[in-house]
């Protein structure tokens, strides 16, 4: 079967992709209060698709060094993961999808360290929209039922972890996989990933690690199919018929999405200064010019 090669129809499956990365803090809110462990719903994650894409790992030659900074990032972004779990059970779904939403503010600076990536202008403005948001989100932010000044900044550093991690698999996609197909990059991108959480899996008990019944066996299966495995497809099959600016624009759904499953199926309905800072980064992401991350097919870390 040919899948139709219009833009409209490659739009309609970009923004379909950004819809399931959204889908996250449903899984990882409900599994969480089910009482799994944040790094086994963070390993759940990362495992489909990493069994699903091994075929594709490279590991000699150039290949084999481009893999490795794959694998290092995954791990990065494995490890990020955690506190993302982790925040949503200590913050309205909205504030840390606010936080979430930072990673191109991490992306520019870590670039701009490390990789010597001078900024542009519309850049560094995009970034300044961006930090206002998480200030403004995060001005009265706290855990739920605690006023603990260190249990809120913990809150607020979990919160940070995956867009801090996914600043840097960007950076490292950009500069580092050139020479992986998107399928090697993805194999060992998510092999990485489960490498890192496995140690710290195995430290938890049965009862916190493998969900209970079947209902959350299912949680656990569509976590790693609808938010993982199928939008990373979608997204690779699909951007480069599109280009950047556009697939840009559409991964902003990402946040609406997050939004609206707090609202909808959580509870956790955005305030003013959410809506706001959720308006804020938006506005960021439209106006800064988007970059194909290789002259190959670009791939979603998220």
């Amino acid at each position: 079967m040919t899948l139709p090669r219009t833009a409209g129809f490659a739009m309609l499956m970009v923004g379909l992709s950004s819809i399931g990365f959204g889908l996250v803090p449903y899984f990882a809110r409900t599994l969480t209060e089910a009482g799994l462990a944040a790094p086994a719903i963070a390993l759940f994650r990362y495992m489909i698709p990493a069994v699903t894409f091994l075929p594709f790992l490279r590991l000699r030659g150039a290949q084999g060094r481009a893999s490795l900074w794959a694998f290092c990032s995954g791990l990065t972004v494995g490890l990020g993961w955690i506190g993302y779990v982790l925040s949503l059970g200590m913050m309205s779904v909205p504030t840390a999808a606010v936080l979430y939403m930072t990673y191109p503010l991490f992306t520019l600076i870590i670039g701009w360290l490390f990789f010597q990536d001078r900024p542009t202008p519309r850049a560094i403005f995009g970034s300044v929209l961006i930090l206002a948001a998480a200030l403004l989100a995060t001005s009265q932010a706290a855990p739920v039922g605690a006023a603990n000044v260190a249990l809120t900044g913990f809150a607020l550093f979990c919160g940070l972890t995956a867009p801090v991690s996914f600043g840097l698999a960007i950076n490292v996609l950009a500069r580092r996989l050139t020479d992986l197909s998107p399928l090697s990059r993805m194999a060992a991108f998510t092999g990485g990933s489960v490498l890192g959480l496995l140690p710290l899996v195995l430290t938890y008990p049965a009862s916190a690690v493998f969900p209970a019944d079947s209902a959350q066996w299912l949680l656990v299966l569509a976590l790693g199919l609808g938010s993982a495995l199928v939008p990373q497809l979608l997204y690779n099959a699909f951007v480069p018929r599109i280009g950047a600016p556009s697939a840009a624009a559409l991964g902003s759904i990402e946040l609406p999405t997050m939004f609206a499953i707090g609202w909808i199926a959580l509870g956790d309905s955005p305030g003013p200064r959410e809506i706001a800072a959720g308006a804020l980064v938006l506005t960021a992401i439209l106006l800064t010019p988007a970059q194909t991350p290789s002259p190959k097919e670009p791939e979603s870390v998220t």
